[in-house]
């Protein structure tokens, strides 16, 4: 299998259409697959975007806005932070 280069990172825009297919894909599902059909159909997404995007769909729910931010650029990754609510990690150490 082919693997395609590394994907641009996504604009503004892109993000927010990524977002609202995010939002959509908890309510409907197929909608959400029609509609990421449809905007790669008239390239919105490069063909690597569109991979990373699927990977991104499969991601549990926890590890998306860390996932998300890296794939945004630099205009867009204050889109996703304001967004996407980031985990807070702790980590206790014994004594």
């Amino acid at each position: 299998m082919k693997r395609s280069a590394a994907p641009k990172p996504l604009t503004p825009s892109q993000i927010k259409l990524v977002l609202e297919l995010l939002e959509l894909r908890q309510l409907a599902p197929k909608e959400t697959a029609a509609k990421f059909n449809q905007l790669t159909q008239v390239s919105t997404f490069s063909e690597a975007q569109q991979e990373a995007i699927e990977i991104l769909f499969a991601l549990e729910e926890r590890e998306i806005p860390d996932a998300l931010f890296e794939f945004a650029d630099d205009d867009a990754r204050g889109l996703v932070r304001d967004t996407l609510p980031h985990e807070a990690r702790l980590t206790f150490v014994a004594a």
